[in-house]
């Protein structure tokens, strides 16, 4: 699986990332094994509001999944604050 990490600023607080993670990390941070494993690519939501932290938003299979949800996510995020 390749490292490849998708980055966009939601806001000046929020952070939204798209990217595979280890199996360590994996297993650290998710509490119940409900996504399936470490496999795929997991959809991370950080705010810097207080203690920073990480949120599993979604998991997918497939880099081409993962680059269309946060397509679809940034382009949703750009055309409300457009609005």
């Amino acid at each position: 699986m390749d490292d490849i990490v998708l980055k966009a600023e939601l806001d000046e607080s929020t952070s939204l990332y798209i990217s595979p993670i280890s199996r360590e990390t994996y297993a650290e941070h998710i509490q119940d094994d409900n996504l399936g494993g470490a496999g795929g690519y997991f959809v991370l939501r950080s705010r810097r509001t207080g203690a920073q932290r990480l949120e599993v938003l979604a998991k997918v299979p497939t880099l081409e999944a993962a680059s269309d949800l946060f397509d679809m996510i940034v382009s949703a995020r750009r055309g409300v604050s457009d609005s």
